[in-house]
């Protein structure tokens, strides 16, 4: 099997699971009249940082008292320490991971499109690394349905150019926020999504699928004949790329590694003015129970440079995206026996974008006083990731119904835009 054999066996296949969403769709979720409508096509890219991310060490609390105690050999110096991982000044109380400059640098310009969200959570709190990605992404406080919280979004609104694609993963799968009714794709990398057989090839399938009749056709076999059919128009609506020559702008350099090639993909299809509304994209690698300060660094590193490089390369396309990392849980505040972190509950979320009100820390800080933190050892929670979501589709997506997209959850304003 040719290696465009095998992609194009996997596009078929994430046409496959499209078509399916479609057919078992309500129809009156997928009804128009009712949905808000927009003028122009905003972005977001939603980056999960996979195995539980330590923000303590990547957005560091220096200036409260208690965080060198209890991280006395991992834990990021402050600013002007003499030796150790020297953070890079947030404000009085935080500062950035040392490896993250670039990102540190666009928090602290004078028109900051960067801001942090510390003590994320949800209550009551599960450290299961599956158990809390899917919550994460279902954004339901339960495990027993699967339906993302990008899927019902689409479900309750409409692409505002029409986009027959409005949700694309860069993974190997359709990521659990992309699930449900509404048609979304994954694909490990755009270049599965570039034609690469013959073009007379091409219109003697496309011809085929033309001239079939569906009436009669048993539900399995209508199933296939649209995911051959979407299929085609999914090559035409990606006809115009061209991943492996793409040359990114603006003096963009993009770091080696998954989440650089994941991310300059991204820039080239939302610099094509496709309508895709939503991307998906992992950072993999964030579970350290042991050798905290020499795990993390790299990729820290990575995930700055990526980001960094991404906004760079987008120019003035820029404007109209937002890119929100999370990840399934924080750290344990206090250090390990093995120089490391055990699963914990609050974490933070970074919100970098033109829209953003950056320069800023947002969110309740609970701090890491005995008394304040969650069962004596986690960083408790305070602000509920949900609402950061919230904000991001009603101010910068241009509106959700958030009692669908986020049922049962009270909101609590955060002002991230």
């Amino acid at each position: 099997m040719t290696h465009h054999d095998s992609t194009r066996r996997t596009f078929l296949q994430a046409s496959a699971l499209a078509g399916a969403a479609a057919i078992t769709a309500p129809a009156n979720a997928m009804a128009a009249a009712a949905k808000p409508r927009r003028t122009s096509t905003k972005v977001t890219v939603v980056l999960f940082q996979r195995g539980g991310a330590d923000h303590l060490n990547l957005y560091a609390p220096t200036g409260d008292a208690n965080y060198a105690t209890l991280r006395p050999t991992i834990g990021v110096a402050p600013p002007g320490s003499p030796s150790g991982t020297v953070g890079l000044a947030m404000n009085a109380t935080f500062s950035m991971h040392p490896g993250m400059t670039g990102i540190h640098a666009a928090y602290t310009a004078a028109n900051s499109k960067v801001a942090i969200v510390q003590a994320v959570g949800y209550q009551p709190y599960n450290r299961s690394h599956f158990v809390s990605q899917d919550l994460y992404e279902t954004a339901l406080q339960t495990t027993t349905t699967f339906d993302g919280w990008i899927n019902r979004h689409l479900q309750v609104t409409t692409s505002p150019t029409q986009a027959p694609v409005r949700a694309l993963a860069l993974r190997g799968s359709l990521p659990v926020s992309m699930y449900g009714a509404y048609p979304c794709y994954a694909v490990a990398s755009t270049q599965e999504l570039v034609f690469g057989g013959a073009v007379d090839s091409r219109l003697f399938l496309e011809a085929i699928v033309d001239s079939t009749v569906t009436a009669g056709m048993a539900p399995a076999q209508q199933l296939a004949y649209q995911s051959g059919s979407s299929t085609f128009d999914l090559i035409d609506l990606f006809g115009g790329l061209d991943p492996l020559n793409y040359v990114p702008a603006n003096g963009a350099v993009y770091p080696a590694g998954a989440l650089g090639k994941s991310l300059r993909e991204i820039a080239e299809v939302i610099k094509a003015g496709l309508g895709i509304e939503f991307f998906a994209v992992d950072q993999g690698g964030w579970d350290h129970h042991h050798s905290l300060v020499t795990s993390i660094a790299p990729l820290a590193i990575e995930l700055s440079a990526a980001v960094t490089a991404f906004f760079t390369d987008l120019g003035a396309a820029g404007v109209d995206v937002v890119l929100v990392t999370m990840s399934e849980f924080g750290r344990e505040v206090q250090q390990n026996g093995s120089s490391g972190t055990d699963h914990g509950v609050g974490g933070a979320m970074m919100v970098h974008g033109d829209a953003v009100n950056g320069g800023q820390v947002l969110g309740t800080w609970p701090g890491l006083a005995p008394a304040a933190l969650q069962d004596g050892r986690f960083l408790a929670p305070s602000n509920d990731y949900r609402d950061v979501l919230r904000e991001i589709l009603v101010q910068h997506m241009g509106g959700t119904n958030p009692a669908t997209v986020f049922p049962g959850r009270v909101y609590q304003p955060i002002g991230v835009l």
